[in-house]
């Protein structure tokens, strides 16, 4: 069966929400994760490619007024730049803050294991996409569902598959409506609503 994009709000705001608490239930490990979710949802990269992200990939540009990224896409072979929000980079920031306070150093990548010394796994997100998906009700989660709900935000947000299609950094369109589903079936009844 088919993953199913996880409701971008939902997850946002529960990640947001967990990521500032504060409790002992809540520690470094559970900062890394629902880090992890909110970079997944602004950034749309593949989990391999996320989890890949480095501190420096991430800087200010001055004429969008936001911070952008720029990073090697692994499948594609190619850079690719994206936006994420200024709220999400102040969020890494702090976050790298908190871990130099607890271990003392920093690596150059932003989802790393101190314990084990090696960067995390899509194993690793995959087991908890699995537990959010869990805990907030979503049928079929997988690791592409944060993906998935990403690009469906961007299509929302802009009108423009177009915008998807690069934001999920798909050589061809048909790519990008293949993966948010848009079938002849779906695209007839949406214009039968505008005519």
């Amino acid at each position: 069966m088919k993953t199913q994009p996880l409701n971008y709000h939902k997850l946002y705001d529960e990640a947001r929400k967990l990521f500032f608490d504060d409790s002992t239930a809540y520690g470094i490990e559970r900062k890394t994760e629902y880090l992890a979710y909110l970079l997944a949802l602004e950034s749309g990269l593949r989990v391999s490619d996320l989890l890949n992200q480095k501190y420096y990939n991430f800087s200010y540009n001055e004429k969008l007024g936001k911070h952008c990224f720029t990073t090697f896409i692994k499948k594609t072979k190619s850079q690719h730049t994206g936006v994420i929000s200024n709220e999400l980079y102040h969020y890494i920031q702090e976050y790298r803050d908190a871990v130099r306070t607890i271990y003392n150093r920093s690596s150059e990548y932003i989802f790393y294991n101190y314990k084990t010394n090696k960067p995390y796994t899509r194993q690793w997100l995959h087991k908890r996409i699995k537990m959010i998906a869990k805990k907030l009700k979503f049928k079929n989660a997988g690791v592409h569902s944060i993906r998935k709900a990403s690009a469906i935000h961007v299509l929302d947000k802009t009108g423009s598959l177009s915008m998807a299609q690069y934001h999920l950094t798909h050589k061809r369109a048909t790519t990008t409506d293949k993966y948010l589903g848009v079938t002849q079936a779906t695209a007839l009844e949406q214009l039968a609503r505008v005519f």
